[in-house]
């Protein structure tokens, strides 16, 4: 019985398959195969390929990540950056380039030569969110009015928040190197304190924001986030601050447009 043959879908998977792992493996020679004989080796011009590719994936980061460039400088950020990119384990598990670089944050915590830069993985973080919110979809506010009616029967009512808004806490002052970085001044250091920071990230139309909060604000969002209603949310925050301002909670939401829609529970 003679052998299936396989179809040419199936043929070009493999070569797929096989370009993809010799990028990142210098090992894999599988490739080599279905080059084309030259007075250039195969291997050669294959390496070509495979510089532009991690090439064009360190810029890719330099673009999400610029804050980084700047704390560590542009010849130490291209390198970790280049070893970030020859680790296939870094691409997204989606396949999905839009999430590329969310791995990276955690790459720079584990790199021995930064260990002395404590909140330089917090820094990254904070712009992988600034990154998610702009690239969120798009959604219609929700109309004050529709809230404030709404409200008569609160305990009922369950918040959905702004598709956008994503919620960064640090151990550190990243407020400080945030603002150095954005306003920097000649002769200016970063006074990094051991200080806990709280912000909410979101979109207004295409121009992304970054609020720095309250520890209770940003504990009372979070609950609003993870779809807990607004009285749960509201009794929970009081166990630990019984003076919390819910108005001012909700004011503040409205006037930075985090909220989507509500609807009762």
């Amino acid at each position: 019985m003679k052998p299936k043959k396989r179809s040419n879908m199936s043929i070009i998977e493999q070569i797929q398959f096989n370009f993809a792992k010799a990028v990142f493996d210098r090992s894999q020679t599988q490739m080599m195969q279905y080059i084309r004989p030259s007075h250039c080796s195969a291997e050669f011009r294959f390496n070509i390929y495979r510089n532009n590719i991690i090439k064009n994936l360190s810029h890719a980061l330099e673009t999400t990540f610029p804050a980084i460039w700047k704390l560590i400088g542009r010849e130490c950020a291209h390198h970790i950056a280049s070893l970030f990119c020859q680790q296939e384990i870094n691409l997204p598990q989606t396949n999905n380039l839009d999430e590329w670089g969310e791995k990276f944050p955690g790459f720079l915590q584990k790199n021995s030569s930064l260990k002395g830069l404590v909140y330089l993985k917090d820094i990254a973080e904070y712009e992988w969110l600034k990154y998610k919110s702009y690239r969120a979809p798009n959604f219609k506010l929700l109309n004050p009015l529709e809230l404030k009616k709404k409200l008569e029967r609160f305990g009922e009512l369950r918040l959905y928040l702004n598709p956008s808004l994503n919620l960064l806490s640090s151990l550190y002052s990243l407020k400080e190197v945030v603002g150095f970085l954005e306003n920097p001044l000649e002769g200016k250091t970063i006074d990094l304190q051991n200080i806990p920071s709280y912000a909410v990230i979101y979109r207004q139309n295409s121009q992304v924001e970054t609020q720095w909060i309250s520890q209770d604000l940003f504990h009372f969002i979070t609950l609003i986030k993870n779809r807990i209603p607004l009285i749960k949310s509201y009794e929970m925050i009081l166990e630990n601050n019984p003076q919390f301002d819910l108005i001012m909670g909700l004011e503040f939401m409205i006037k930075n447009h985090l909220l989507w829609k509500c609807q009762r529970t």
